[in-house]
């Protein structure tokens, strides 16, 4: 049995050396096919690089516009926020002077006229 386990693997090692004799070795075409194989993935990746270039570059364009649009916005918002505030600082303005007229003229219309009731104003 030990003899037969002997020839046994010394048959499968014969093999392998005779199967690995067999391989034969490129040839020219093979190798002309590997060569254009790695150029070619140099071109694709040469095409990929250009393509994602000029997607950035469409991104920087569209982008920058972006950004141009975005601050007229900002300049007349707040363009608009001044003159929103300054409505209100005369609004209040107004308020205020309209209130101190109302209270001037109704003291001095009691002052000149005392025997006259004020329904409205709380007289």
């Amino acid at each position: 049995m030990k003899k037969f386990k002997n020839h046994f693997y010394l048959a499968i090692a014969s093999a392998m050396i005779f199967f690995a004799g067999c391989a034969s070795q490129p040839t020219l075409a093979d190798n002309m096919r590997s060569q254009a194989a790695g150029l070619q993935a140099q071109v694709d990746l040469k095409e990929k690089l250009a393509a994602d270039w000029d997607k950035g570059s469409k991104l920087v364009a569209s982008g920058e516009k972006q950004v141009r649009d975005g601050e007229r916005l900002v300049q007349r918002a707040e363009k608009d926020l001044r003159k929103g505030q300054e409505q209100i600082n005369t609004g209040n303005r107004q308020i205020e002077e309209g209130r101190k007229l109302m209270e001037e003229s109704e003291l001095r219309f009691r002052d000149n006229f005392p025997d006259t009731p004020l329904n409205p104003g709380g007289n």
